[in-house]
C-alpha cells in the first residue's frame, strides 16, 4: 500500500530526523538518508521503497559507528570489524561500511602499521618481534607489516635495551646475580627484541656494574633465612639438601650456600 510523507522533524540528535507516513510515525533516519531518498513532505512511499529505506538506514548506521570509531584514533580495518561484531551488524554491512571508510583513506592498514612503528620506537616498549605480534594481532597483514618495520633498526634496538637492561637490573636487585640476568632477558625478550642484542647490552652492563659481594652476601642471606623458616622442622643431612635445593632454584652459586650453612649451624 502506498503511503505520503506528511511530517519531519529532526531528532534530539543532530543529523537524524523521523518520518511519519500517513501522519504516523514510520521510522527514523540520518540525514543521508533523508536526501538521498528525497524524504520531504509529500514524497510517495512504496512498501518496497520502505524496506529499502529501511535496509539503507541501517547500513548508515554501521557505516557511522564505524566512522566515529575510526576517526575518534587510528585503528585498523580489523579493529574496526571487532567494534561493528560487538554492535550485532551482520558481516554483509560490516564489509559495506569499511569498504566506504577505505576508500575514503579513513581507514588505512599501511598507514597504522607505520604510525603504530613510530610510537613504538619512540617509546621502546616493544621491540621489532614484540611490535610484529601486536600487529599481527591487530589484523595488519605481514608484508605490510614487514614494510613498516624496516626502520626500526639495530640501533634503535640497542638504545632501548640498554635502557631497559638498567632498569631491570635495578628492579631486580635483590635476587641473585644469576636469577636476576634471567629475568632481565626473559623480560626483552617477551618484549620482542633481538636475542643478539640482549645478550651484548647485558654482558656491557654486568662489564660496567661488577657483582658487589657484600652485596650478593646480603641477598644470599636474606633469601636463605626465608628458606631455613620454612624447613626448620627438617634436621640433618634432609635439612641441608632442602635449603641447598631451594636457593640453587633461586639462582645462587651452592659452595656460597654451604658456607652461609655453616655460619648458620654455628649460631
Amino acid at each position: 500500500m502506498m503511503a505520503k510523507v506528511t511530517r519531519v522533524t529532526s531528532t534530539r540528535k543532530p543529523g537524524r530526523y523521523n518520518i511519519y507516513l500517513d501522519d504516523e510515525f514510520a521510522f527514523a533516519v540520518d540525514e543521508k538518508i533523508l536526501t538521498s531518498y528525497q524524504l520531504f513532505k509529500d514524497t510517495v512511499v512504496s512498501p518496497e521503497l520502505r524496506e529499502e529505506i529501511i535496509a539503507a538506514e541501517y547500513e548508515q548506521k554501521a557505516y557511522q559507528t564505524a566512522l566515529v570509531y575510526a576517526t575518534g584514533a587510528i585503528h585498523s580495518a580489523y579493529q574496526v570489524r571487532l567494534k561493528l561484531i560487538e554492535k550485532d551488524f551482520p558481516d554483509f554491512v560490516i564489509n559495506q561500511a569499511i569498504a566506504r571508510l577505505i576508500d575514503l583513506s579513513i581507514i588505512d592498514d599501511q598507514h597504522f602499521a607505520e604510525v603504530y612503528v613510530d610510537e613504538q620506537m619512540q617509546s621502546g616498549k616493544f621491540g621489532p618481534q614484540g611490535v610484529n605480534f601486536k600487529l599481527r594481532q591487530m589484523g595488519i597483514d605481514a608484508l605490510m607489516i614487514e614494510d613498516a618495520l624496516v626502520k626500526y633498526d639495530d640501533e634503535s634496538q640497542r638504545a632501548h635495551v640498554s635502557r631497559l637492561v638498567t632498569k631491570l637490573f635495578d628492579k631486580y636487585d635483590r635476587e641473585s646475580t644469576s636469577m636476576a640476568r634471567q629475568k632481565v632477558m626473559k623480560k626483552l625478550y617477551q618484549q620482542g627484541f633481538s636475542q643478539a642484542i640482549i645478550e651484548k647490552e647485558i654482558a656491557q652492563y654486568q662489564l660496567n656494574n661488577p657483582v658487589d659481594d657484600d652485596e650478593m652476601w646480603e641477598n644470599l642471606s636474606r633469601e636463605a633465612e626465608k628458606i631455613v623458616q620454612r624447613y626448620d622442622q627438617l634436621e640433618g643431612w634432609e635439612f641441608e639438601r632442602r635449603v641447598k635445593s631451594g636457593m640453587y632454584r633461586k639462582g645462587f652459586d651452592l659452595n656460597q650456600v654451604s658456607s652461609w650453612l655453616k655460619d648458620y649451624q654455628h649460631r
